[in-house]
């Protein structure tokens, strides 16, 4: 329990350098979430991935929306560009 601890920890201090320490968990989850979907396909990743994906597919639809919501309203999630509605791409300065 004390590793798990320490590395809670180490994910807190990382949120707060990146800036992300503000957001709900739901955010934090569905933002993790696109960022691991999005290691291929130009980094384009489509709802339905995202809401399968484990850190996601057990929050309720309507808390799912609004913090997909939060995050393209702040920047750090973008519909993506000439693709239907659904897609999106993850900010720049966040992909790692």
């Amino acid at each position: 329990m004390k590793s798990v601890a320490q590395l809670r920890a180490l994910l807190f201090e990382m949120e707060k350098s990146l800036g992300l320490a503000e957001l709900s968990q739901n955010e934090k989850d569905v933002l993790y979430a696109i960022n691991q979907l999005a290691k291929s396909d130009a980094n384009l990743v489509k709802s339905d991935q995202i809401r399968s994906h484990p850190l996601v597919s057990e929050i309720p639809s309507a808390s799912f929306h609004r913090a997909l919501k939060s995050l393209l309203k702040r920047g750090l999630v973008s519909h993506a560009p000439e693709t239907k509605a659904r897609s999106y791409i993850v900010n720049a300065e966040l992909q790692v």
